[in-house]
């Protein structure tokens, strides 16, 4: 382009200057030629321009699709095996109309893909892979070749660390592209793919090595000096799981209020044992319009992470949807209810009970979500009554009946609210606590500040359980109207 324009300008004055007609008209011939080379410079760059923008973007989306397969292996259970059905789903937009085999030595086919496909024999693959530590380019297979595809194939060898200096070809990569397009073209797509189905097969090969050590463990009457080997790799690893889980209990100690509410004239109180790291039960506060709280006490029926995670979801929606139906906890649970069941795949499912208190009249409005019934203890001598359930818990059915019950809170009154943590605590004998022992001292107390019956309560489950350990969380949660 440069060179035809500045030749542009020089034949134009050669022209014009020169001597003789027939001068001029090979000028003109020269004039001509330049400017269709100069056309055929600006349209060759122009090509080359676009190119380049179809390249950017091809890349742009392979790596858009690297990241989303990337994704979904981090995402999946390990134990679920699933590897090749998501190379099903991403392989053929990685390398479309190619001709693609994925190889796990010696003979396991995790992928194939191309019209009238034949795997590739064992020894070719030995052969293939045999002190292959890099993308390299091979002769292609004469099947392939004769149905269309290029002669050149790529194969990307899939391995799996060992050590950190050292790793394992546990398999590899086979691309053919059709005829015509370059083979190396693929390479970026296909080191991805190989180092992240390495990755995924060496997280499953630690999952299944942890778990025969711990079969090992409690099966088999080892050697000490074995046995002690094992011992100091379940500690490091335990070590490792604690601080994950300390660390995950600290963000999940965010998720509950930091104090309870100050409101004049009533009292609050609320206490949660976790029976592990992780809890499955969860409290909380909610500020609504116009003065009143929500009072929120669920459990999650589970233990562990996986209810921890649940309990986190549950949480977070409730408290969504709380300032949309501010007079309405049926409501505010049945939204809640249906978010959970379209963003969940889970089997879990949490109790809840959710109840809005006016404070200036002392109505409380409750929806009670399967969960136990709190106990309202009248400070006239009126007796106890029971919030009895009017909805399924959260997690179960997509539109169930759900409906909501009303009570008045007069000076004096009682509300205890508990989990089943509470009330099915387990002595050394296997005898639960129950719903009886709970009554009776929530009736001793009566009349006493929230906390000296918090603390009542907690003391008596404790000196119950004694030695024996504890199952399930204990949640308790307590609201009195001053006298």
């Amino acid at each position: 382009m440069l060179f035809g324009g500045l030749l542009l300008p020089t034949a134009v004055a050669l022209i014009w200057f020169g001597v003789g007609s027939n001068q001029r008209t090979v000028g003109w011939w020269l004039l001509l030629i330049v400017a269709l080379l100069g056309w055929l410079g600006a349209l060759w760059l122009v090509r080359l321009l676009h190119r380049r923008s179809l390249q950017a973007q091809q890349q742009a989306a392979d790596r858009q699709l690297r990241e989303q397969l990337a994704l979904e292996l981090l995402h999946e259970p390990l134990e679920n095996g699933n590897l090749p059905a998501l190379l099903g789903r991403h392989v053929p937009q990685l390398f479309p109309a190619g001709w693609v085999e994925i190889r796990l030595l010696p003979d396991t086919v995790l992928f194939a893909q191309g019209e009238g496909w034949l795997p590739l024999a064992n020894e070719r693959w030995a052969e293939l892979l045999d002190g292959l530590d890099a993308a390299k380019i091979v002769p292609g297979l004469p099947e392939a070749v004769a149905l269309g595809f290029g002669g050149e194939a790529l194969i990307v060898p899939i391995c799996v660390p060992l050590q950190a200096e050292n790793v394992e070809n546990v398999g590899g990569i086979y691309l053919l592209r059709p005829s015509g397009l370059d083979v190396r073209g693929w390479a970026g797509n296909g080191r991805s793919l190989a180092s992240q189905i390495g990755a995924n097969l060496q997280h499953v090969a630690q999952l299944d090595a942890a778990l025969a050590l711990q079969a090992e463990a409690y099966e088999t009457e080892i050697y000490e000096q074995a046995y002690q080997a094992e011992v100091n790799v379940m500690m490091a690893e335990y070590e490792k799981v604690s601080q994950e889980l300390a660390i995950a209990r600290k963000v999940q100690a965010t998720f509950l209020p930091p104090q309870v509410p100050e409101v004049p004239g009533w009292q609050f109180a609320v206490t949660l044992e976790p029976a592990r790291e992780m809890s499955g039960d969860f409290y909380d506060f909610i500020e609504l319009p116009n003065g009143r709280i929500g009072l929120v006490i669920a459990d999650v029926a589970d233990k562990g992470m996986g209810s921890a995670l649940y309990m986190a979801l549950s949480r977070t929606l409730i408290r969504t949807f709380a300032p949309d139906f501010d007079t309405a906890p049926e409501q505010a649970l049945c939204a809640a209810n249906r978010r959970v069941l379209a963003d969940s795949s889970s089997d879990l499912f949490v109790t809840v009970f959710y109840a809005i208190l006016d404070p200036a009249t002392g109505v409380l409005t409750y929806c009670n979500a399967g969960h136990n019934p709190p106990f309202l203890y009248s400070g006239n001598g009126g007796g106890m009554q029971q919030l009895t359930r009017t909805a399924i818990p959260i997690g179960v059915l997509p539109e169930p009946a759900w409906a909501q019950g009303t009570v008045q809170i007069e000076p004096g009154d009682l509300l205890v609210m508990y989990t089943d943590g509470v009330t099915e605590a387990e002595d050394e004998e296997e005898d639960f606590f129950g719903e009886g022992r709970l009554q009776a001292v929530a009736e001793a107390n009566l009349g006493r500040s929230v906390d000296i019956i918090e603390s009542k309560v907690v003391t008596a489950v404790l000196d119950f359980v004694g030695d024996a350990p504890q199952f399930d969380d204990i949640t308790l949660m307590l609201l009195a109207r001053d006298s």
